[in-house]
């Protein structure tokens, strides 16, 4: 990203005070007509990533080249021409109308823009991705067996990425952008701006320190927090590790160690509700399950999650000696106590969609609540520098999630308009011979190449297309294929070789890149586990009576701490190869119970606990 300087930092404030005050009144007080809101939308946003985003690592850094000025007008003007035309368009039928040669031209190239944006902002990947199917839309008629459909012109190809209004670039995902994303990246940033963010790791500090491999265990405890508010892996490992990972290393963890924790622990932060990152509100959309159930459905195993890398952590601070922060570097309980008031703005959002009131909404009142909340303290006043920080840190923020999006809606139109999305699920069907199992192994490994190096929005949002439908044939509910898909679209920013969550921790910690990717891989194992375990075990997302719930939460609870110590190989003592593999056994028998491997895994399991602590006291001291 460009460090703009002189005059050119001007634009940059004015189009962030423009969008976050457009978007805060509309998430407030109503919007436009849909073609009106995303065209405006994209207006504002799409450009500043030609301003904001070097084409080259020899592209001028201070400054944009005449190119990226150029783009950037193109775009803007590409964008307005659907506000200015908004009426004809929503009166015409794709298919029908003819398409205007100016509309032809203007929306061909602006769906070049968005793949250069993508690649700029995001990745080379995700670009190639959405050329890819671009170029299969175009040629579709010449592609064999499933693959093969009906010609599309260049004519009718753009009317389907450019004057949709349910899909493309103005779909229904730039509407989601529009109407809900903006406003909770804003609540996030006002919140930042406020202080909460220093507030969570300070908390996470106090209740998490005094614990052996305290270092660790507060890396753990302010991911899952802080990723509550931020909902993006590398901005929670940048905000939260620059302090965690060297306060790990001081207590003796390695660099690989310590950034492979934290790279785990960031990721998480997607799962974790309230607000899950952009996956859960298009979730929400796609499904027609109101978004407040999707984060009740998800606690639980988030909760595991977490739980899986918190034994890890404690073993490994047991098998290394590590043992609790200094008590002069932990907050102490008045200082928290006295700071409580932090944890208002999520319990408003809560309580306000637990309420019924939409998801804007929900952020629209917590984003008063948290500018209130910081004059209690005087060095948390939201000053007019810090209002601008925030709005021009969201609207960053917000143009690169415009730009995914806008990519993610040209793919979504071209598989569903060609039918390929049924065609795939068709062949997972196929491929899996009817076996439950086998199936989701097929959508994990597909969703974990696809993501590879691809935003989890985009990977959740392509993978979910032809990935639900074949779970779902299988009869797995509606609401589990698709946390299943979201789970793996966050866990690929965890996969090698381009695990782009551990190889932000890995510049922070100093480690070798590809090296903590792969230890990070192998210390989140427990979470990786977790979505089959919700699939087969329905209780865990809510299913089921009180007492079904918490037996098939108590179960999987143990069977991920058998995990982690067969994982690390130490429980009170280190561990030998037959009592590791006993304890993954019994693991497996827990996390994937009926009542008899229930049973036999937890016996299994204790057995080589109480075999481990025997061993220990017997050991000569």
């Amino acid at each position: 990203m460009r460090s703009l300087k002189g005059w050119w930092t001007l634009p940059i404030l004015l189009v962030g005070v423009v969008a976050g005050v457009f978007h805060f009144y509309t998430s407030g007080f109503g919007t436009p007509s849909p073609r009106i809101l995303r065209g405006i939308h994209l207006f504002l946003l799409l450009p500043m990533v030609y301003l904001l985003f070097p084409a080259t690592r020899k592209s001028p850094k201070d400054r944009p080249s005449v190119p990226d000025i150029l783009l950037s007008l193109f775009c803007a003007v590409a964008s307005l021409y659907t506000v200015v035309q908004a009426d004809r368009l929503n009166m015409r039928f794709i298919g029908f109308h003819d398409v205007r040669l100016e509309e032809v031209f203007l929306g061909g190239v602006l769906a070049l823009a968005v793949i250069e944006a993508c690649r700029r902002a995001m990745s080379k990947w995700m670009a190639a991705t959405i050329s890819l199917v671009l170029v299969y839309l175009l040629t579709c008629q010449y592609w064999p067996g499933m693959f093969h459909f009906k010609a599309f012109s260049l004519s009718r190809a753009v009317e389907i990425l450019y004057l949709s209004g349910d899909e493309g670039m103005f779909g229904f995902l730039t509407g989601i952008s529009a109407e809900i994303l903006y406003i909770y990246i804003l609540f996030a940033a006002v919140m930042t701006a406020t202080g909460t963010g220093e507030f969570l790791i300070d908390f996470a500090t106090f209740a998490a320190g005094w614990a052996r491999g305290g270092s660790a265990k507060i890396s753990v405890l302010s991911s899952a927090l802080y990723g509550t508010m931020s909902g993006s892996t590398v901005a929670n490992v940048y905000a939260t590790g620059s302090f965690t990972i060297p306060l790990m290393k001081r207590s003796g963890f390695s660099p690989k160690e310590s950034a492979a924790i934290e790279a785990i622990a960031g990721t998480g932060g997607q799962i974790m509700p309230p607000i899950m990152g952009a996956g859960s509100f298009i979730m929400a959309e796609i499904t027609g399950i109101p978004y407040f159930k999707i984060i009740t459905l998800a606690v639980i195993p988030a909760i595991l999650y977490y739980l899986g890398v918190f034994c890890m952590v404690h073993f490994i601070s047991i098998k290394r000696g590590i043992s609790a922060v200094p008590r002069e570097e932990r907050p102490s309980a008045k200082n928290i106590l006295a700071r409580s008031y932090y944890f208002i703005p999520f319990v408003s959002v809560l309580a306000l969609l637990a309420y019924g009131y939409s998801p804007a909404k929900a952020a629209f009142h917590s984003i008063w609540v948290s500018i209130v909340l910081s004059f209690l303290n005087r060095r948390t006043w939201l000053t007019p520098k810090k209002c601008l920080d925030a709005l021009s840190q969201a609207m960053v923020n917000a143009a690169l999630i415009a730009a995914i999006l806008a990519g993610s809606g040209m793919v979504v139109g071209t598989l569903t308009r060609t039918g390929v999305a049924l065609s795939f699920g068709s062949m997972f069907l196929q491929a899996s011979m009817g076996n439950l199992l086998l199936a989701m192994v097929l959508v994990f490994l597909v969703v974990s190449v696809i993501g590879t190096g691809i935003p989890t929005t985009a990977s959740y949002i392509i993978s979910v297309t032809v990935g639900a439908h074949a779970m779902s044939q299988l009869g797995v509910p509606l609401i589990a294929a698709h946390l299943f898909v979201f789970y793996y679209a966050v866990l690929a920013d965890l996969t090698p070789p381009d695990a782009v969550t551990a190889f932000a921790a890995a510049n922070l910690s100093g480690s070798e890149p590809m090296g903590t990717g792969v230890e990070a891989f192998r210390l989140g194992i427990a979470g990786w586990l977790v979505p089959f375990a919700f699939v087969y075990q329905p209780a865990l997302l809510l299913n089921g009576s009180a007492l079904s719930i918490a037996l098939s939460f108590a179960a999987t609870a143990v069977g991920v701490l058998f995990l982690a110590g067969g994982i690390i190989g130490h429980l009170a003592r280190p561990l030998s190869f037959l009592q590791r593999c006993l304890l993954l056994g019994a693991a497996c028998f827990l996390v994937f119970p009926s009542v008899t491997r229930g049973v036999f895994g937890l016996i299994l399991g204790l057995g080589v606990f109480f075999w481990s602590y025997r061993q220990h006291r017997l050991s000569p001291r």
